[in-house]
Protein backbone atom coordinates (compact mmCIF):
# COMPACT_ATOMS: atom_id res chain seq x y z
CA UNK A 1 0.00 0.00 0.00
CA UNK A 2 3.00 2.69 0.41
CA UNK A 3 3.51 2.48 -3.06
CA UNK A 4 0.60 2.88 -4.33
CA UNK A 5 0.21 5.92 -1.89
CA UNK A 6 3.69 7.29 -2.74
CA UNK A 7 1.98 6.88 -6.81
CA UNK A 8 -0.79 8.65 -5.65
CA UNK A 9 0.55 11.57 -3.97
CA UNK A 10 3.72 12.09 -6.23
CA UNK A 11 2.11 12.15 -9.36
CA UNK A 12 3.15 14.98 -10.95
CA UNK A 13 6.72 14.47 -10.11
CA UNK A 14 6.46 10.92 -11.06
CA UNK A 15 5.40 11.98 -14.60
CA UNK A 16 8.37 14.11 -15.47
CA UNK A 17 10.74 11.05 -14.67
CA UNK A 18 12.38 9.18 -17.40
CA UNK A 19 12.64 5.94 -15.77
CA UNK A 20 10.61 4.71 -12.78
CA UNK A 21 12.69 1.68 -11.26
CA UNK A 22 10.70 -0.33 -8.38
CA UNK A 23 11.45 -3.45 -6.27
CA UNK A 24 8.46 -5.05 -4.30
CA UNK A 25 9.00 -8.58 -4.60
CA UNK A 26 10.72 -8.56 -1.23
CA UNK A 27 7.83 -6.57 0.45
CA UNK A 28 5.01 -9.21 -0.71
CA UNK A 29 7.37 -12.12 0.37
CA UNK A 30 7.35 -10.88 3.72
CA UNK A 31 3.92 -9.67 3.83
CA UNK A 32 2.97 -13.59 2.74
CA UNK A 33 5.58 -15.12 5.51
CA UNK A 34 3.57 -12.88 8.04
CA UNK A 35 0.16 -14.57 7.38
CA UNK A 36 -0.92 -11.87 4.41
CA UNK A 37 -3.37 -13.63 1.90
CA UNK A 38 -2.14 -14.32 -1.24
CA UNK A 39 -5.29 -12.95 -2.73
CA UNK A 40 -4.50 -9.32 -0.59
CA UNK A 41 -1.01 -9.52 -1.84
CA UNK A 42 -2.08 -10.10 -5.46
CA UNK A 43 -4.89 -7.44 -5.72
CA UNK A 44 -2.22 -4.62 -4.27
CA UNK A 45 0.17 -5.42 -6.50
CA UNK A 46 -1.83 -5.79 -9.62
CA UNK A 47 -3.25 -2.17 -9.03
CA UNK A 48 -0.42 -1.33 -8.58
CA UNK A 49 0.89 -2.36 -12.09
CA UNK A 50 -2.05 -1.01 -13.37
CA UNK A 51 -1.15 2.43 -12.16
CA UNK A 52 2.02 2.08 -13.47
CA UNK A 53 1.02 1.03 -16.90
CA UNK A 54 -1.06 3.91 -16.91
CA UNK A 55 1.39 6.51 -16.92
CA UNK A 56 3.28 5.28 -20.47
CA UNK A 57 6.48 5.80 -19.02
CA UNK A 58 9.83 3.12 -19.05
CA UNK A 59 9.17 1.12 -15.70
CA UNK A 60 11.89 -1.32 -14.45
CA UNK A 61 11.36 -3.66 -11.95
CA UNK A 62 14.46 -5.38 -9.85
CA UNK A 63 13.49 -9.06 -8.68
CA UNK A 64 15.56 -9.03 -5.97
CA UNK A 65 17.00 -12.51 -4.36
CA UNK A 66 15.81 -13.16 -0.94
CA UNK A 67 17.03 -15.53 1.92
CA UNK A 68 13.99 -17.85 3.35
CA UNK A 69 16.12 -19.58 5.89
CA UNK A 70 15.66 -16.38 8.33
CA UNK A 71 12.22 -16.44 7.60
CA UNK A 72 10.47 -19.84 7.94
CA UNK A 73 7.73 -19.98 10.17
CA UNK A 74 4.44 -21.65 9.83
CA UNK A 75 3.49 -19.75 7.11
CA UNK A 76 6.70 -20.33 5.16
CA UNK A 77 6.16 -22.54 1.75
CA UNK A 78 9.22 -22.34 -0.76
CA UNK A 79 6.28 -22.33 -3.46
CA UNK A 80 4.63 -19.21 -2.14
CA UNK A 81 8.38 -17.27 -2.67
CA UNK A 82 8.35 -18.80 -6.09
CA UNK A 83 4.36 -17.71 -6.92
CA UNK A 84 4.93 -14.20 -5.61
CA UNK A 85 8.04 -13.82 -8.06
CA UNK A 86 6.17 -15.34 -11.11
CA UNK A 87 3.56 -12.81 -10.23
CA UNK A 88 5.94 -10.06 -11.01
CA UNK A 89 6.61 -11.54 -14.08
CA UNK A 90 3.47 -12.01 -15.55
CA UNK A 91 2.37 -8.54 -14.85
CA UNK A 92 5.92 -7.48 -16.29
CA UNK A 93 5.10 -9.53 -19.33
CA UNK A 94 1.15 -8.61 -19.38
CA UNK A 95 2.42 -4.62 -19.41
CA UNK A 96 5.60 -4.75 -21.46
CA UNK A 97 7.52 -3.83 -18.14
CA UNK A 98 11.47 -4.05 -17.95
CA UNK A 99 13.12 -6.26 -15.35
CA UNK A 100 16.07 -7.40 -14.19
CA UNK A 101 16.13 -10.87 -11.94
CA UNK A 102 18.80 -10.73 -9.58
CA UNK A 103 17.17 -13.71 -7.85
CA UNK A 104 17.30 -15.86 -10.88
CA UNK A 105 21.02 -14.50 -11.86
CA UNK A 106 22.55 -15.60 -8.11
CA UNK A 107 20.44 -18.59 -7.91
CA UNK A 108 22.14 -19.82 -11.68
CA UNK A 109 25.60 -18.78 -10.54
CA UNK A 110 25.19 -20.36 -6.60
CA UNK A 111 25.99 -16.95 -4.59
CA UNK A 112 22.92 -16.54 -2.85
CA UNK A 113 24.31 -17.91 0.11
CA UNK A 114 27.80 -15.98 -0.22
CA UNK A 115 25.99 -12.70 -0.26
CA UNK A 116 23.70 -13.34 2.42
CA UNK A 117 25.04 -10.76 5.49
CA UNK A 118 23.44 -9.92 8.62
CA UNK A 119 21.28 -7.82 6.74
CA UNK A 120 19.05 -9.88 4.59
CA UNK A 121 16.78 -7.69 2.80
CA UNK A 122 19.28 -5.49 1.15
CA UNK A 123 22.08 -6.13 -1.12
CA UNK A 124 26.19 -4.77 -0.52
CA UNK A 125 25.83 -0.90 -1.38
CA UNK A 126 29.03 -1.44 -3.45
CA UNK A 127 26.40 -3.88 -5.80
CA UNK A 128 23.43 -1.91 -6.11
CA UNK A 129 26.10 1.40 -7.00
CA UNK A 130 27.41 -0.17 -9.26
CA UNK A 131 24.27 -1.81 -10.87
CA UNK A 132 22.33 1.70 -10.60
CA UNK A 133 25.57 3.25 -12.04
CA UNK A 134 24.84 0.31 -15.31
CA UNK A 135 20.95 1.41 -15.41
CA UNK A 136 21.86 5.64 -15.77
CA UNK A 137 24.33 4.36 -18.25
CA UNK A 138 21.50 2.67 -20.88
CA UNK A 139 18.61 4.58 -20.14
CA UNK A 140 17.82 5.38 -23.41
CA UNK A 141 17.52 1.99 -23.51
CA UNK A 142 14.79 1.17 -21.56
CA UNK A 143 11.75 0.41 -23.48
CA UNK A 144 8.38 2.12 -22.90
CA UNK A 145 5.24 0.16 -24.59
CA UNK A 146 1.48 2.26 -24.67
CA UNK A 147 -0.62 -0.35 -23.08
CA UNK A 148 -4.39 0.05 -23.40
CA UNK A 149 -5.95 0.44 -19.52
CA UNK A 150 -8.91 0.53 -18.30
CA UNK A 151 -9.85 2.97 -15.65
CA UNK A 152 -7.24 2.72 -12.62
CA UNK A 153 -8.63 3.37 -8.93
CA UNK A 154 -9.52 6.69 -7.62
CA UNK A 155 -7.16 6.58 -4.99
CA UNK A 156 -6.79 9.40 -2.58
CA UNK A 157 -3.42 10.17 -0.47
CA UNK A 158 -5.00 12.36 1.67
CA UNK A 159 -3.90 13.80 5.20
CA UNK A 160 -5.16 13.79 8.75
CA UNK A 161 -7.03 16.60 8.57
CA UNK A 162 -8.69 15.52 4.94
CA UNK A 163 -10.22 12.80 6.84
CA UNK A 164 -11.08 13.87 10.78
CA UNK A 165 -12.89 16.08 12.42
CA UNK A 166 -11.35 16.75 15.24
CA UNK A 167 -7.88 16.10 14.68
CA UNK A 168 -6.22 19.15 15.56
CA UNK A 169 -7.37 18.21 19.46
CA UNK A 170 -4.50 16.14 19.52
CA UNK A 171 -0.72 16.92 20.53
CA UNK A 172 1.50 17.34 17.39
CA UNK A 173 5.34 17.55 16.82
CA UNK A 174 7.57 16.94 13.76
CA UNK A 175 9.60 14.08 13.50
CA UNK A 176 12.81 13.77 11.06
CA UNK A 177 15.71 12.30 9.78
CA UNK A 178 17.81 12.09 6.24
CA UNK A 179 14.78 11.22 4.69
CA UNK A 180 11.92 12.43 6.20
CA UNK A 181 10.52 15.32 7.37
CA UNK A 182 7.03 14.31 9.02
CA UNK A 183 4.16 15.84 11.66
CA UNK A 184 3.24 13.82 13.74
CA UNK A 185 -0.16 13.71 15.84
CA UNK A 186 -0.45 11.97 19.28
CA UNK A 187 -3.59 9.75 19.60
CA UNK A 188 -3.60 8.74 23.51
CA UNK A 189 -6.19 6.57 25.14
CA UNK A 190 -8.73 9.32 25.80
CA UNK A 191 -8.49 10.75 22.31
CA UNK A 192 -11.10 9.40 20.00
CA UNK A 193 -11.27 10.29 15.99
CA UNK A 194 -14.15 11.16 13.96
CA UNK A 195 -14.12 10.00 10.48
CA UNK A 196 -16.02 13.27 8.13
CA UNK A 197 -19.17 12.12 6.66
CA UNK A 198 -18.10 13.09 3.67
CA UNK A 199 -15.54 9.83 3.33
CA UNK A 200 -19.10 7.53 3.74
CA UNK A 201 -18.15 5.05 1.80
CA UNK A 202 -14.74 5.11 1.00
CA UNK A 203 -12.52 2.82 1.76
CA UNK A 204 -9.47 2.67 4.19
CA UNK A 205 -6.50 1.02 2.80
CA UNK A 206 -3.36 2.18 4.62
CA UNK A 207 -2.43 4.58 7.39
CA UNK A 208 0.78 6.10 8.76
CA UNK A 209 3.05 5.66 12.19
CA UNK A 210 6.17 6.57 13.58
CA UNK A 211 6.46 5.69 17.03
CA UNK A 212 10.13 5.89 19.28
CA UNK A 213 13.30 6.53 18.15
CA UNK A 214 13.81 8.23 14.84
CA UNK A 215 16.58 5.51 12.70
CA UNK A 216 17.23 2.57 15.43
CA UNK A 217 14.95 -0.84 14.93
CA UNK A 218 13.14 -1.31 18.45
CA UNK A 219 11.06 -4.48 18.61
CA UNK A 220 9.40 -3.93 21.93
CA UNK A 221 7.61 -0.20 20.62
CA UNK A 222 4.24 -1.49 20.19
CA UNK A 223 0.78 0.51 19.90
CA UNK A 224 -2.48 -0.92 18.58
CA UNK A 225 -5.03 0.76 17.57
CA UNK A 226 -9.13 0.74 16.55
CA UNK A 227 -11.24 1.21 13.49
CA UNK A 228 -14.83 0.87 14.07
CA UNK A 229 -17.98 1.39 12.53
CA UNK A 230 -21.61 0.40 12.81
CA UNK A 231 -20.57 -3.21 11.78
CA UNK A 232 -16.82 -3.97 11.71
CA UNK A 233 -13.97 -3.76 14.14
CA UNK A 234 -10.54 -3.87 13.29
CA UNK A 235 -7.69 -4.00 15.72
CA UNK A 236 -4.20 -3.22 14.36
CA UNK A 237 -1.17 -3.88 15.82
CA UNK A 238 2.31 -1.73 14.86
CA UNK A 239 5.28 -3.10 16.58
CA UNK A 240 7.87 -0.18 15.26
CA UNK A 241 9.18 2.61 15.72
CA UNK A 242 10.41 3.63 12.42
CA UNK A 243 7.87 5.30 9.50
CA UNK A 244 5.71 2.90 8.53
CA UNK A 245 2.80 2.73 6.31
CA UNK A 246 0.54 0.05 7.59
CA UNK A 247 -2.16 -1.36 5.44
CA UNK A 248 -5.68 -2.79 6.43
CA UNK A 249 -6.22 -6.16 4.51
CA UNK A 250 -9.43 -5.85 3.59
CA UNK A 251 -9.93 -2.17 3.98
CA UNK A 252 -11.71 -0.54 6.62
CA UNK A 253 -15.44 0.84 4.83
CA UNK A 254 -16.36 4.62 6.41
CA UNK A 255 -19.58 4.40 7.39
CA UNK A 256 -22.35 7.00 9.16
CA UNK A 257 -20.42 6.44 12.49
CA UNK A 258 -16.82 5.58 12.27
CA UNK A 259 -14.29 6.07 14.56
CA UNK A 260 -10.41 5.60 15.27
CA UNK A 261 -9.04 5.61 18.82
CA UNK A 262 -5.89 3.89 20.93
CA UNK A 263 -6.74 0.46 21.69
CA UNK A 264 -6.40 0.71 25.45
CA UNK A 265 -7.61 -2.30 26.61
CA UNK A 266 -5.21 -4.37 24.35
CA UNK A 267 -7.94 -6.27 22.56
CA UNK A 268 -6.97 -9.47 20.71
CA UNK A 269 -5.29 -7.89 16.79
CA UNK A 270 -8.03 -9.24 14.00
CA UNK A 271 -5.36 -9.23 11.40
CA UNK A 272 -1.17 -9.10 11.10
CA UNK A 273 0.82 -6.35 10.35
CA UNK A 274 2.96 -6.97 7.58
CA UNK A 275 5.09 -4.09 7.68
CA UNK A 276 6.29 -4.36 11.26
CA UNK A 277 6.82 -8.22 12.30
CA UNK A 278 3.26 -8.49 13.74
CA UNK A 279 1.70 -12.18 13.37
CA UNK A 280 -1.95 -12.90 13.56
CA UNK A 281 -1.22 -16.11 15.81
CA UNK A 282 0.37 -14.47 18.51
CA UNK A 283 -0.46 -11.85 21.62
CA UNK A 284 1.09 -8.72 21.84
CA UNK A 285 0.58 -5.67 24.54
CA UNK A 286 1.42 -1.84 23.96
CA UNK A 287 4.29 -0.50 25.05
CA UNK A 288 3.51 2.90 24.48
CA UNK A 289 0.38 4.51 25.58
CA UNK A 290 0.25 7.05 22.63
CA UNK A 291 0.45 6.50 18.81
CA UNK A 292 2.24 8.91 16.79
CA UNK A 293 0.07 9.39 13.61
CA UNK A 294 1.96 10.54 10.45
CA UNK A 295 -0.04 12.79 7.95
CA UNK A 296 -0.41 9.41 5.16
CA UNK A 297 -3.86 8.07 5.02
CA UNK A 298 -4.45 6.37 1.94
CA UNK A 299 -8.55 6.01 0.84
CA UNK A 300 -10.01 4.41 -2.14
CA UNK A 301 -13.72 4.96 -3.67
CA UNK A 302 -15.12 1.92 -4.23
CA UNK A 303 -16.22 1.20 -7.57
CA UNK A 304 -15.99 -1.68 -11.13
CA UNK A 305 -12.16 0.31 -11.20
CA UNK A 306 -11.23 -1.29 -7.71
CA UNK A 307 -12.19 -4.67 -7.85
CA UNK A 308 -9.42 -7.24 -9.24
CA UNK A 309 -10.58 -10.78 -9.43
CA UNK A 310 -7.59 -12.78 -7.74
CA UNK A 311 -7.77 -15.61 -9.39
CA UNK A 312 -4.06 -17.15 -9.39
CA UNK A 313 -3.70 -20.01 -7.33
CA UNK A 314 0.11 -19.57 -5.90
CA UNK A 315 0.72 -23.00 -6.02
CA UNK A 316 -0.21 -22.95 -9.99
CA UNK A 317 1.74 -19.90 -10.05
CA UNK A 318 4.79 -21.39 -8.51
CA UNK A 319 5.37 -24.09 -11.00
CA UNK A 320 4.78 -21.30 -14.08
CA UNK A 321 7.50 -21.00 -16.42
CA UNK A 322 7.06 -17.14 -17.24
CA UNK A 323 8.71 -16.45 -20.68
CA UNK A 324 9.19 -12.40 -21.46
CA UNK A 325 10.30 -11.06 -24.64
CA UNK A 326 14.15 -10.73 -24.09
CA UNK A 327 14.16 -7.10 -25.15
CA UNK A 328 12.74 -6.45 -21.95
CA UNK A 329 15.05 -8.49 -19.80
CA UNK A 330 18.15 -6.03 -18.74
CA UNK A 331 19.46 -8.75 -16.18
CA UNK A 332 23.20 -8.11 -18.13
CA UNK A 333 23.25 -4.96 -15.82
CA UNK A 334 23.70 -6.97 -13.28
CA UNK A 335 27.64 -6.44 -11.58
CA UNK A 336 30.03 -9.57 -12.35
CA UNK A 337 29.34 -10.67 -8.53
CA UNK A 338 30.65 -13.74 -9.63
CA UNK A 339 33.94 -12.33 -9.85
CA UNK A 340 33.58 -9.90 -6.91
CA UNK A 341 33.03 -13.62 -5.08
CA UNK A 342 36.16 -15.17 -5.63
CA UNK A 343 38.24 -11.97 -5.36
CA UNK A 344 36.77 -11.57 -1.48
CA UNK A 345 37.48 -15.36 -1.32
CA UNK A 346 40.85 -14.63 -2.63
CA UNK A 347 41.38 -11.78 -0.66
CA UNK A 348 40.26 -13.58 2.85
CA UNK A 349 42.34 -16.69 1.80
CA UNK A 350 45.48 -13.74 1.86
CA UNK A 351 44.16 -12.30 4.60
CA UNK A 352 42.43 -14.47 7.33
CA UNK A 353 45.01 -16.02 8.58
CA UNK A 354 46.77 -12.20 9.51
CA UNK A 355 43.70 -10.89 10.71
CA UNK A 356 43.41 -14.24 12.89
CA UNK A 357 46.70 -14.12 14.72
CA UNK A 358 46.39 -11.29 17.01
CA UNK A 359 43.41 -12.88 17.97
CA UNK A 360 44.64 -16.62 18.29
CA UNK A 361 47.72 -14.62 20.32
CA UNK A 362 45.36 -13.06 22.71
CA UNK A 363 43.59 -16.49 23.04
CA UNK A 364 46.93 -18.18 23.88
CA UNK A 365 47.71 -15.36 26.42
CA UNK A 366 43.86 -15.72 27.79
CA UNK A 367 44.61 -19.63 27.94
CA UNK A 368 47.90 -18.99 29.90
CA UNK A 369 46.29 -16.43 32.73
CA UNK A 370 43.72 -19.20 32.87
CA UNK A 371 46.39 -21.76 33.77
CA UNK A 372 48.69 -19.63 35.78
CA UNK A 373 45.48 -18.68 38.01
CA UNK A 374 44.37 -22.60 38.59
CA UNK A 375 48.40 -22.88 39.74
CA UNK A 376 49.86 -21.87 42.93
CA UNK A 377 52.54 -18.89 42.38
CA UNK A 378 55.13 -20.75 43.33
CA UNK A 379 55.28 -23.59 41.01
CA UNK A 380 55.72 -21.02 38.49
CA UNK A 381 59.37 -20.38 40.34
CA UNK A 382 62.44 -22.03 39.03
CA UNK A 383 63.75 -22.94 42.20
CA UNK A 384 60.42 -24.61 42.80
CA UNK A 385 60.73 -26.61 39.48
CA UNK A 386 64.07 -27.59 39.85
CA UNK A 387 63.88 -28.37 43.24
CA UNK A 388 60.78 -31.02 42.38
CA UNK A 389 62.42 -32.56 39.79
CA UNK A 390 65.09 -33.41 42.22
CA UNK A 391 63.08 -35.19 44.31
CA UNK A 392 60.78 -36.78 41.80
CA UNK A 393 64.17 -38.17 40.05
CA UNK A 394 66.14 -38.89 42.98
CA UNK A 395 63.89 -41.82 43.66
CA UNK A 396 64.97 -44.57 41.09
CA UNK A 397 68.59 -44.80 39.55
CA UNK A 398 67.35 -44.21 35.84
CA UNK A 399 65.58 -41.04 37.03
CA UNK A 400 69.29 -40.11 38.78
CA UNK A 401 71.13 -40.28 35.66
CA UNK A 402 68.75 -38.97 33.56
CA UNK A 403 68.82 -35.58 36.49
CA UNK A 404 71.30 -33.55 34.72
CA UNK A 405 68.92 -33.25 31.36
CA UNK A 406 65.56 -33.17 33.18
CA UNK A 407 67.32 -30.27 35.03
CA UNK A 408 68.88 -28.65 31.78
CA UNK A 409 65.43 -29.02 29.74
CA UNK A 410 63.56 -27.21 32.99
CA UNK A 411 65.58 -24.28 32.75
CA UNK A 412 65.73 -23.42 29.10
CA UNK A 413 61.38 -24.20 29.07
CA UNK A 414 61.76 -21.34 31.90
CA UNK A 415 63.48 -18.93 30.54
CA UNK A 416 61.15 -19.11 27.73
CA UNK A 417 58.05 -18.84 29.54
CA UNK A 418 59.37 -16.33 31.93
CA UNK A 419 55.67 -16.24 33.64
CA UNK A 420 56.47 -15.69 37.33
CA UNK A 421 53.86 -15.33 40.27
CA UNK A 422 54.83 -13.07 43.49
CA UNK A 423 54.75 -15.02 46.70
CA UNK A 424 55.35 -14.32 49.84
CA UNK A 425 58.71 -15.64 51.79
CA UNK A 426 56.34 -18.03 53.81
CA UNK A 427 55.14 -20.12 51.07
CA UNK A 428 59.10 -20.33 49.90
CA UNK A 429 59.42 -22.07 53.35
CA UNK A 430 59.10 -25.40 51.58
CA UNK A 431 61.96 -28.43 50.69
CA UNK A 432 61.13 -28.56 46.90
CA UNK A 433 62.01 -24.15 46.65
CA UNK A 434 64.63 -24.23 48.88
CA UNK A 435 66.23 -27.78 47.00
CA UNK A 436 66.01 -25.56 43.81
CA UNK A 437 67.21 -22.61 45.40
CA UNK A 438 70.30 -24.30 46.70
CA UNK A 439 71.02 -26.38 43.13
CA UNK A 440 70.84 -22.69 41.79
CA UNK A 441 73.54 -21.04 43.73
CA UNK A 442 75.66 -24.27 43.26
CA UNK A 443 75.49 -23.75 39.52
CA UNK A 444 76.44 -20.28 39.08
CA UNK A 445 79.28 -21.60 41.57
CA UNK A 446 80.65 -24.67 39.83
CA UNK A 447 84.03 -24.21 39.78
CA UNK A 448 84.46 -23.36 43.32
CA UNK A 449 83.07 -26.89 44.06
CA UNK A 450 79.30 -25.51 44.26
CA UNK A 451 77.99 -29.24 43.67
CA UNK A 452 79.95 -30.72 46.48
CA UNK A 453 78.24 -28.05 48.72
CA UNK A 454 75.09 -29.13 47.10
CA UNK A 455 75.37 -32.81 48.20
CA UNK A 456 75.54 -31.39 52.12
CA UNK A 457 73.00 -29.00 51.23
CA UNK A 458 70.31 -30.89 50.14
CA UNK A 459 71.50 -33.64 53.37
CA UNK A 460 70.37 -30.48 55.56
CA UNK A 461 67.50 -29.86 54.33
CA UNK A 462 66.11 -32.92 54.19
CA UNK A 463 67.06 -33.33 57.91
CA UNK A 464 65.37 -29.82 58.20
CA UNK A 465 61.93 -30.49 56.41
CA UNK A 466 61.94 -34.54 57.65
CA UNK A 467 61.84 -35.77 54.16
Amino acid sequence: MQKIYALTKNINLIEKSKLIIIETNINEQLSSLHGVSFEAIQRDFKLFCKMLASLNKPILFIIFPLYEEPFKNKYYEQSKIRAINNLHLLQIKKYAFNFINMQQYYEENGIKEFFKTNDWWHQLPSIMKTLGQNIIFNLKEFKSENVEINQIPNFFAATLQDVFENVNELKKEVKKNSLFKEEVYKLSKKSRLVFKKKFQNWILLGFGVWNGKLDEFDGGCVISLIFENQKTKIVKFCRSNWFVMHGLKDGFCIDEESFLYFNADNEKQTEPSDSAGVFLDLDYANTLNVANLTNQILLVKPDENFKIDAHYDFNVLANLEVQIDEKYNFSHLIPDVVLFKEIIEEYNARMDPVKIAPLQAEIKNLKLELHQKKQNPIQTHLAYKLGRAIIENYRSFWGFLGLPFVLNYIAKKHKKEANILPCDENEKQILSYQLGLAFIKAHKAWYKGGYMWFIFRALSLKKQFGR
